[in-house]
């Protein structure tokens, strides 16, 4: 089964930092506010950060409760880019 969740958009979604290159950025966690091309925006409801999707192990927690973890680089380009771009590798 695929993982769909990468070309799902984030914002609303409940993210945590299991891994980045940058040790700052490890175990941060928080809510996506904004999703960009390169970038994902959490706030924890006090502050917001910027982290680069491209060198991040994120574990997404989903509306249902159930928890995945998801490599950053295959979150890369927008929601809709990640479609186009899903549907040529078929």
């Amino acid at each position: 089964m695929r993982n769909n969740l990468a070309i799902c958009p984030l914002i609303g979604l409940q993210v945590k930092i299991v891994q980045s290159t940058n040790s700052s950025h490890s175990n941060k966690a928080g809510r996506v506010v904004n999703e960009t091309h390169g970038t994902l925006t959490l706030s924890d409801g006090a502050r917001s950060i910027i982290i680069p999707k491209d060198v991040a192990i994120l574990e997404v927690t989903l509306p249902n409760g159930r928890t995945l973890q998801v490599n950053g680089k295959t979150t890369i380009g927008h929601p809709a880019e990640r479609i186009r771009r899903s549907k040529r590798q078929r």
